[in-house]
């Protein structure tokens, strides 16, 4: 347990070790770059989540410093992100809802209370999943899931902003609401008809702004340079909430940063533990596909539960920080690797430039039109969607379409930690249903002169046949157990003299599946008949000797593998003969060689 625990806590003194001054220059510019690109986005993700923007503020100051320190990406930059935003507002609205009736005036503290807890209890699962070495969980989730559900994300997002950039003040939110994108437009359509000019006005010059930026290069901080634009019209225009709807004002500096423990959101975690739940498996999943794609660039080794303890363990920090949950941010890791970061420290130097701009900045927070904040997140959504995947997901795969179409739409009609959690369950859903797919073939022999097998699909037999050669493939587990007795009781109708079985490719059984082998054993046995095992595999034979199915066939008829070709099926080929007393050749085979799956 203490070597698995320095493992973890690795990361953070390699970082340190590697720091010299030529790296902390490098790791000090990445920082500088990273902190213009954070400080916009941390803002609008904030928004997004339904807090005060300080808390985005807050956590990507905190989150960026201890989360990267314990990545094993050096580059992965941690702190609010967009699909996480929007799950926290979701589970957070939903837990309100079941909650009943709160006075109004208690809502803003109490929606708080529940992110930070939300926040505490993310960190918890994720921990919790570390120590059981849960990592691994993020390789049997395919991208058609995080495809799905970030697109449906983004399109949320979208939705949910469309109201800032005109300027129209949605309604608010009641236990009547459609959930997804119907309650978004539900809150909407109402008070269509308010639009502001100005709002439209200085939205539109802040996208005009952003998507230039982006055609000249991404250094120019785009969404940086359309705040300071659309506050500087504001400013010099004298724009007031009563013309353009503006950010609530953000306190100077730290003035309303403090430790929390909010005990009046913990004491409703069970409202807010499938949310969590849904927080930490998409944590997951993003930390290990970013983490992949910027692998490929570096080099570093990705290592899952090392991602699930860093981000358990900062969310668990953080929360009592009152920071949001936060994650991965694929365009701030990007953004780092190529303003060529050497080290975890860029991660130190980008809280401290963005706490840096939060001092400074802060009393200046009042002049930002949310239209201009809504602009920026369209240009980002906008990258979410991985169109080009979708359409080779759709042209290729139906299966893997299905899962990704599916979970876009549960994204966008149902509360986001239901559709995380049933998109995770389609794919694993499809996992199973692909590896119970049982492989089980007929080996003969085209020219008994060489002795060599092929395969050929198994078929019935109509005719007496002494013997029967069978390959039996893959891992065999209880799924496996109703199809392989069907396949043996089929081969039982003509009773063959011996059935021999060439394990090679057989990994693993379950005790289902040797259940169903025992009980065959027991039926050939009984009516005079014999199994014969080749190509059993050292482990497969101190499985079945633990089982008692050794005892059961006879130590005779198992034949371990060997180092020759077929080696050990000639044997026991001959052992089947011998055994039959009858025709000991195999069905000859005549045409082609068959290739197949069955």
């Amino acid at each position: 347990m203490t070597s698995q625990l320095l493992k973890l806590l690795a990361p953070a003194t390699q970082a340190f070790r590697d720091t010299n001054p030529g790296t902390l220059r490098a790791d000090a510019l990445a920082g500088l770059t990273v902190a213009v690109v954070a400080v916009p986005q941390s803002m609008a993700y904030a928004a997004i989540a339904g807090v005060p923007l300080q808390y985005g503020l807050y956590t990507v100051i905190f989150q960026a410093a201890l989360g990267g320190l314990f990545a094993s990406q050096k580059h992965l930059s941690v702190g609010p992100i967009n699909t996480q935003s929007l799950l926290v507002a979701s589970t957070v609205t939903l837990a309100m809802r079941q909650l009943g009736d709160v006075p109004a005036e208690q809502i803003p503290a109490l929606y708080l209370q529940l992110v930070f807890a939300l926040t505490i209890l993310k960190g918890c699962c994720q921990l919790l999943m570390a120590t059981l070495s849960l990592g691994a969980l993020a390789r049997y989730v395919s991208s058609a899931v995080v495809v799905g559900f970030t697109a449906g994300a983004a399109i949320l997002i979208a939705a949910g902003q469309i109201g800032n950039f005109l300027g129209v003040a949605a309604s608010a939110r009641s236990s009547a609401d459609w959930p997804g994108i119907v309650g978004v437009f539900q809150r909407l359509l109402p008070n269509i008809t308010d639009v502001s000019t100005g709002s439209v006005v200085l939205g539109l010059l802040a996208l005009g702004i952003v998507l230039g930026a982006r055609m000249i290069s991404r250094f120019v901080p785009g969404p940086l340079l359309a705040i300071v634009a659309t506050a500087s019209a504001v400013a010099l225009l004298g724009y007031t909430h009563e013309q353009v709807r503006l950010v609530a004002p953000i306190p100077a500096g730290l003035d309303q940063f403090r430790f929390v423990i909010p005990w009046e959101g913990l004491q409703h975690t069970q409202v807010l533990l499938g949310g969590a739940l849904a927080l930490s498996l998409l944590g997951l999943m993003e930390a290990y596909s970013i983490g992949k794609s910027l692998a490929e660039k570096s080099g570093d080794q990705v290592r899952a539960n090392q991602e699930l303890f860093g981000q358990g363990l900062t969310n668990l920090v953080t929360g009592f920080l009152q920071c949001i949950p936060g994650s991965g941010s694929f365009s701030r890791s990007a953004l780092n690797q190529y303003a060529g970061a050497k080290t975890a420290i860029s991660s130190l130097f980008n809280a401290l430039f963005v706490l840096i701009i939060l001092l400074i900045g802060a009393d200046y927070a009042r002049y930002i039109p949310l239209s201009c904040l809504a602009a920026i997140l369209f240009v980002i959504v906008y990258g979410l969607i991985d169109w080009r995947t979708i359409l080779k997901l759709c042209r290729s795969s139906r299966a893997d379409a299905a899962v990704c179409l599916g979970t876009l739409l549960f994204t966008l009609l149902l509360p986001l930690s239901y559709a995380v959690l049933i998109g995770v369950f389609l794919n694993l859903a499809l996992y199973v249903r692909r590896t119970s797919q049982l492989h089980i073939n007929e080996m003969v022999t085209p020219d008994a002169a060489t002795g060599h097998f092929i395969e050929r699909p198994l078929r019935e037999h109509t005719t007496d046949q002494h013997v029967i050669f069978l390959q039996v493939e893959g891992d065999l587990f209880f799924g496996h157990a109703d199809e392989l007795h069907d396949r043996l009781t089929g081969i039982e109708k003509n009773q063959p003299g011996a059935i021999v079985f060439r394990l090679k490719r057989t990994r693993s059984m379950d005790s289902t599946v040797l259940a169903v082998f025992e009980r065959y054993v027991e039926r050939v046995r009984e009516r005079g008949g014999h199994v014969v095992l080749c190509g059993v595999r050292p482990e497969m034979m101190k499985l079945f000797q633990s089982y008692g199915l050794a005892q059961r066939i006879g130590q005779d008829n198992i034949f371990e593998a060997g180092d020759g070709i077929f080696a050990s099926a000639k044997r026991a080929i001959r052992r089947a003969s011998l055994l039959t007393a009858g025709r000991g050749d195999v069905e000859a085979g005549r045409a082609k060689v068959w290739a197949y799956e069955i």
